[in-house]
């Protein structure tokens, strides 16, 4: 079965958001770039899946880049739909390196091509990711005392 392709495109006080998917969204963002558009201010993620649900199928994360030109004093935000993978735009926008690092620690969402794609904020042995909405600590991961 052929899944259209799905684009949205408003304005909210005066900052241009489309919405795309992963594939569109990466040249988009790379398009941009070359028009001039060259920082990324942020790079957000959103656990769209229900509590109850396990991940491992469909979309569940929306992420969100936000560009800035300061030759047009413009905004545009970028929103993609991803399962738990995307490409890294670190080769276009060197801040996005510890954005997507951050992602990954507290989201699970890969980024493909990351020169070092690890965590930063949580221990090397904690096991998931805290921000998913389906996310339980396990017993050993809690901390006494607090």
């Amino acid at each position: 079965m052929c899944r259209r392709k799905r684009l949205e495109y408003r304005a909210f006080w005066g900052e241009i958001i489309m919405e795309l998917e992963a594939i569109q969204a990466f040249k988009m963002l790379n398009n941009l770039k070359n028009k001039g558009f060259i920082t990324l201010l942020s790079l957000m993620a959103e656990d769209l899946s229900p509590i109850e649900t396990d991940i491992s199928g469909g979309e569940n994360f929306r992420l969100t880049y936000t560009l800035y030109n300061p030759v047009l004093k413009e905004f545009k935000e970028i929103q993609t739909i991803v399962n738990a993978e995307m490409r890294s735009v670190s080769t276009l926008f060197k801040s996005a390196k510890y954005d997507e690092m951050e992602i990954y620690d507290l989201f699970g969402i890969k980024f493909k091509n990351h020169p070092k794609l690890d965590r930063i904020f949580l221990d090397k042995n904690f096991v998931g990711h805290p921000l998913r909405n389906n996310y339980k600590m396990p017993e050993t991961q809690t901390k006494k005392g607090y």
